[in-house]
């Protein structure tokens, strides 16, 4: 099955080492469409000289897709270069509560800094 739809930011916390240049990130996400949720997303990043940065989260997703309703936690690795963010998106084997008991999948999700259009987020899933 393939869930699309957009995530926007509704609140940021970041602190950043001096020492070794790591960011970590909580963020609040809403995605539309497809997917009907929100979420609570928790990352690490580093950014080099270049300005381009590199980052791994897990965000805890909670709500609906299609007729199924529950949690689940997906995993992020991903990028950031010249304001476009690009992630791959890995569902967490048995993280999925409610509904989502026994779901697997994979995606992505594009952002850009630098527009006023909202991420979007693609996601294949399945259930075992």
């Amino acid at each position: 099955m393939l869930a699309c739809g957009t995530v926007i930011l509704y609140g940021i916390d970041e602190n950043l080492d001096t020492t070794t240049g790591l960011r970590r990130s909580k963020l609040t996400h809403q995605y539309q469409g497809d997917i009907e949720a929100r979420s609570r997303f928790e990352c690490l990043a580093f950014a080099g000289a270049s300005g381009a940065s590199n980052f791994v989260g897990l965000e805890y997703l909670s709500g609906r897709i299609g007729e199924r309703c529950g949690g689940f936690i997906l995993q992020h690795i991903g990028s950031v270069k010249s304001g476009l963010s690009v992630s791959t998106l890995n569902v967490i084997s048995g993280s999925g509560t409610g509904d989502f008991e026994g779901i697997k999948g994979h995606g992505r999700t594009t952002w850009s800094n630098t527009s006023k259009n909202p991420s979007q987020v693609l996601l294949e899933y399945s259930f075992e």
